[in-house]
């Protein structure tokens, strides 16, 4: 049984994937590939490059190392809050490898083509741009030129990829969803709220509502997970740890749904 692993969006939530993610290896249960949206697509590029262990140190380091980091690259652009082009030098340390064909395993990123409102699925050509393609929130970072597209975060059209994981041959999908509807989320007082509180919430709940209009049209996977990470800000990227924590706990928490994957892991 071909194995397959659908992440989606949701900012530094998506940290609860890579606990997700290691969980399974624990258990025995190893994806043979991987597709992702936004954040999704990150963790997916790091797990299909082999570099796991890369993004567990960075998540262990101390606040004061890596968020200065992640601020240095606010410098506001015609186009966005954020040179995406810049993330890309965090992305690198990462993600080693250039292009899709490098890759350990098959792995697709989700992205919306700007022009259009068409999903793109990205599974060839460069990789970094197709990353960064798929997490460029409107409005926070900027748009991808890739390929003669303008190209801007896919949650806005696949936020839950489970349908690009089975074009990539998985019989069996395990799906994450950082976006849980009823989930609670960090709320701010009014005259705490910033623009990148508006336009992240914003996605959120658009977010929420596609998945919901995608799982009820068919496109449910054979797992759903939907670790516990309503109380986390999408740029609250201090949660590292704890939302790893969250990430196994939550598979653990589903465990008599994945009994026939594990039955097949033990044989």
């Amino acid at each position: 049984m071909k194995i397959g692993l659908a992440l989606g969006g949701g900012g530094a939530r998506g940290f609860a994937h890579l606990g997700v993610i290691a969980r399974l290896a624990e258990l025995g249960i190893h994806p043979v590939c991987v597709s992702g949206t936004s954040i999704g697509a990150i963790v997916g590029g790091i797990l299909a490059s082999g570099t796991l262990k890369r993004a567990f140190a960075w998540c262990a380091e101390p606040d004061w190392k890596k968020l200065p980091r992640i601020l240095l690259y606010a410098r506001p652009t015609g186009k966005a809050l954020i040179n995406g082009r810049q993330i890309e030098n965090l992305l690198g340390d990462f993600i080693p490898v250039r292009t899709f064909q490098e890759l350990s395993m098959p792995f697709a990123a989700i992205a919306t083509d700007l022009n259009t409102g068409e999903r793109v699925v990205m599974r060839d050509g460069n990789l970094m741009s197709a990353i960064r393609a798929s997490m460029s929130i409107p409005g926070v970072f900027s748009p991808v030129d890739r390929e003669g597209r303008v190209l801007v975060d896919g949650g806005l059209v696949d936020p839950l990829p489970v349908a690009a994981c089975r074009e990539l041959g998985a019989e069996y999908v395990i799906a994450v969803d950082i976006n849980p509807p009823e989930e609670p989320s960090a709320h701010k007082p009014f005259d705490k709220i910033n623009i990148f509180d508006v336009m992240i919430g914003t996605l959120r709940i658009f977010n929420c509502e596609m998945t919901r209009h995608v799982l009820a049209a068919g496109g449910a996977p054979e797992v759903l997970l939907r670790p516990a990470v309503g109380g986390v800000m999408a740029l609250d990227f201090r949660r590292a740890e704890r939302l790893i924590e969250i990430g196994r706990r939550t598979v653990d928490e589903h465990i008599d749904e994945l009994k026939d994957v594990l039955r097949l892991a033990s044989q």
